[in-house]
């Protein structure tokens, strides 16, 4: 085998098998949510690292170059849709039941009202960082690097999907859970769009932690802290 096809074989290997390495844990093996970010930081952050300092899929700096003149765009959208996500959920909440999202955090999770401001800052400062290394980066640009554009598209926009299966699966009505998966495809595929535009996962970071910071800003209510 050429290392070229052996690069590309490997790449979309561990792409898939890393965030089914993840289920289990999130589903099983560590209630705590501390214990399962040190296990997803090793899975999706220093296992592609590391192989990549011998396939060499990508250069990592090259990724995190953002142009100054992007900045104010990438600002707009993520403040737009901070905005979009609370809105839906102010319309949408009295025709869904979200009462079991707080106690299914504590319960899979270990995240309480008590610790759930630490959390509030954490996931979309440096959660977001972590999925979107492992699913841009590691998923989306480098997998577009070796395989068909359609394929790496609409691969890694999936997978980014399913694997919130395994950590929302029991939060909501099986009606609104369905909505929000066919919502992360769809985040997904916009977040590619725009890596593939700017080559940059800082992009798609801002935007992503402006979607978690919307989602966190609903937990303060749920948890009724606000």
């Amino acid at each position: 085998m050429d290392m070229t096809r052996h690069k590309r074989i490997t790449a979309l290997i561990l792409f898939i098998t890393l965030p089914i390495l993840m289920a289990p844990v999130d589903l099983f093996l560590a209630p705590n949510y501390w214990v399962k970010s040190f296990v997803k930081i090793i899975l999706f952050i220093l296992v592609p690292l590391s192989l990549n300092q011998y396939f060499k899929w990508v250069k990592v700096s090259d990724i995190f170059v953002l142009k100054r003149k992007q900045v104010l765009h990438i600002v707009v959208l993520a403040v737009a849709t901070y905005g979009l996500i609370v809105l839906a959920y102010l319309l949408l909440k009295d025709l869904f039941d979200f009462s079991m999202v707080t106690g299914q955090l504590a319960s899979s999770m270990a995240i309480t009202k008590n610790n759930f401001l630490f959390v509030f800052f954490y996931i979309p400062l440096v959660n977001a960082m972590i999925e979107e290394g492992f699913f841009r980066g590691f998923g989306f640009l480098t997998l577009n690097n070796y395989w068909p554009r359609w394929m790496s598209y609409t691969l890694s926009a999936f997978v980014f999907s399913l694997y919130h299966v395994a950590i929302m699966a029991q939060w909501f009505s099986p009606v609104l859970f369905l909505l929000l998966i066919a919502s992360l495809v769809i985040a997904g595929l916009f977040f590619n769009y725009i890596n593939e535009k700017t080559g940059s996962i800082l992009t798609s970071y801002v935007i992503h932690a402006g979607a978690n910071l919307a989602i966190n800003t609903i937990g303060l209510s749920l948890f009724g802290i606000i």
